[in-house]
């Protein structure tokens, strides 16, 4: 059997250019295909595909910037907001206004608004005092309070009445006393011709205190009236909302936003929220 003739270099690369380009294609993908099916077929101790590994690799990456543009944002939200706390008593305008409780409702979960059901305080920026204990039964005193007793008590219930549901002392009611606000409701300009229906619509309203400077916020309800103007405060705070919600630190000094809590079926718990950003 004859020997056959062993090809130069030069024949070689000829005959590789004679090569039919379609039967060349098919081979390089078959040749892909199986490389492709090896990869796949290879051992893996999680279960999870190489292209689904490099996709949740590209997801993690994206959650990372997201992350960060949230981040910048937020501090961009709160540095705004202590802008407007810092601003003189009242109310915003409109279009900062909607700004503001927009991005609030978006922080915080839940929806808040300087006006709610046709209803606004004559502020929603402003100074906020500190109050003492509120009595929430007849009969009640200092001493049956288990925080902050150097506030002491009023003498006299709060504008709205008693605290108890049904003459109980009910755990919601203790919390509406421990986070109760006091509002100028006595100088709404239809307070007096319509006090018969704001009274018992701004009873335990449900409200919310932003300390942007110190990046806390705390829900509260409507429990008392005042303070009164010659006081030069806007709005009152017991002495929960004050130390818990940091009002009077060095960086805050009263300034404050207080806006409605729109929670029609009580949902929203009382007490202190972080609005730092969440690095987790």
């Amino acid at each position: 059997m004859p020997q056959k003739k062993k090809l130069t270099q030069a024949e070689l690369v000829e005959r590789v250019k004679q090569l039919d380009l379609r039967t060349t294609s098919q081979q390089l993908l078959a040749a892909l295909s199986l490389a492709g099916q090896v990869v796949l077929n290879q051992p893996n101790p999680e279960g999870v595909t190489p292209q689904a590994m490099a996709m949740e690799r590209a997801e993690d990456e994206d959650a990372k910037l997201l992350a960060q543009v949230t981040e910048e944002e937020h501090q961009e939200i709160m540095a705004k907001m202590v802008g407007y706390a810092n601003r003189a008593p009242g109310h915003l305008a409109k279009d900062e206004e909607l700004y503001l409780e927009q991005q609030l409702s978006d922080m915080l979960g839940f929806p808040v608004a300087a006006e709610l059901e046709g209803k606004r305080l004559n502020h929603s920026i402003g100074i906020m005092g500190g109050e003492q204990h509120l009595m929430r039964f007849p009969g009640d005193s200092l001493g049956q309070h288990d925080a902050y007793q150097e506030a002491g008590i009023a003498p006299n219930r709060g504008a709205f009445g008693w605290f108890t549901e049904n003459g109980q002392l009910t755990e919601r009611a203790v919390q509406r006393e421990k986070y109760y606000f006091a509002v100028q409701t006595l100088y709404l300009p239809d307070w007096n011709q319509n006090h018969p229906e704001l009274k018992p619509w701004y009873k335990f309203r449900k409200m919310i205190v932003i300390n942007p400077s110190e990046e806390v916020a705390v829900v509260g309800v409507v429990g008392d009236a005042g303070p009164a103007e010659w006081v030069k405060k806007q709005f009152g705070g017991s002495p929960e909302i004050i130390r818990e919600g940091k009002i009077w630190s060095p960086k805050a000094h009263g300034k404050i936003l207080l806006l409605f809590v729109d929670d029609p079926e009580d949902q929203i718990p009382l007490g202190p929220i972080n609005l730092q950003y969440d690095h987790s």
